[in-house]
């Protein structure tokens, strides 16, 4: 009996084994809820002695919200071709391959931290499951992030551009504010290609070595076949002239989107004034960029924009509350197709 006692002390006082952490999909979807929630709210305390208008946004906004999505799959299927674009003919999967790949990347800046990041590793790691070679894969993976951030720089200073000139006599503050900014945009992109160019192999090689004695799938020499195929690629000017203009025109589609949920809401704006509403605006929301979906930067940004061309907080706010909601609409789904993606990927086939 007391041995039965013991036994039975022993596995009652057994510590219970830890909780598994939520897997990384169901905190995105977590994000996006609150994303969606934050905005309502914000949109809410912002306009509460406006009831009337905010009454015709909110009955406004799926119609919005359509138009902003309309916009967005088109942008989508630009910056897919980007990507595309620079991986050899014979090495191509099918666009539809690519806009899912540039689907999961979205949806992971859109909900997770850091979530450029983590979903262009993760795409570049799926297009490898797709028969494109490993460091290919990775290498234009790389090579188009930058491309995307170069093309933002011109499409920045186009929008300055355009500030400038219909700004008339202020516009000389708001160029030397704005040059400053393109400056900084610049030496930032300047780095990237800069260090995609001059990797310390040796010292990443060594490292690398000591990983791989705790994880031996680690291939230390794998990093000088991943440069090699980025400088291929940076002598590639056709190809990189291709992913440069299909990321410009998806940068201007942003502006069209702009645009069309501004007239739903009774504030038209020219397409001019929608471009730079956009470009300075995306510029803005890199500050944020290790915030899921660049909260509450994304929509400081577009107010700060519009109001340089005039159009009021409420409505801007209104766009920013627009382009939240499609980008939770877009996203939910979009994790959980990654997720679904990557066990597929990882099932054995029969």
């Amino acid at each position: 009996m007391a041995a039965h006692g013991r036994g039975w002390y022993g596995r009652a006082m057994q510590p219970a084994p830890p909780a598994e952490p939520a897997p990384w999909w169901r905190r995105g979807i977590l994000n996006g809820v609150l994303l969606g929630g934050l905005a309502m709210a914000a949109i809410a305390l912002l306009n509460y002695q406006e009831m009337p208008g905010l009454t015709r946004i909110l009955a406004d906004l799926p119609l919005a919200v359509a138009i902003s999505a309309a916009v967005h799959i088109p942008q989508i299927f630009f910056t897919a071709l980007a990507w595309r674009a620079l991986l050899p003919p014979d090495n191509r999967p099918s666009i539809g391959t690519m806009m899912l790949l540039r689907w999961y990347r979205e949806a992971a800046n859109a909900l997770l931290p850091a979530g450029a990041i983590i979903g262009q590793a993760a795409a570049a790691r799926l297009l490898a499951r797709t028969g494109v070679p490993g460091n290919m894969a990775g290498a234009t993976a790389t090579v188009d992030i930058t491309l995307e951030a170069v093309s933002q720089l011109f499409f920045t200073l186009a929008g300055v551009a355009l500030l400038v000139v219909g700004s008339g006599s202020a516009g000389g503050g708001l160029a030397g504010f704005a040059l400053a900014g393109l400056g900084i945009a610049l030496a930032g992109a300047a780095a990237m290609v800069l260090v995609q160019r001059s990797l310390p192999l040796a010292v990443i090689e060594r490292l690398l070595a000591r990983l791989s004695r705790r994880w031996p799938s680690i291939n230390p020499g794998a990093i000088r076949d991943f440069q090699a195929a980025i400088l291929a690629l940076h002598a590639n000017w056709s190809r990189l002239a291709a992913a440069m203009l299909f990321h410009t025109t998806s940068w201007v589609l942003g502006a069209l989107e702009i645009a069309g949920v501004l007239w739903l809401l009774g504030y038209p704006v020219s397409l001019a004034d929608a471009l730079v509403i956009e470009a300075l605006a995306q510029a803005l929301r890199n500050v944020g960029f290790l915030l899921p979906g660049a909260l509450a930067v994304q929509e400081g940004a577009i107010i700060g924009a519009a109001a340089l061309v005039g159009v009021p907080p409420a409505a801007a706010l209104a766009v920013a509350l627009v382009r939240r909601s499609r980008e939770v609409v877009f996203s939910i789904p979009g994790l959980l197709a990654w997720q679904r993606a990557e066990v597929r990927a990882t099932r054995p086939s029969t």
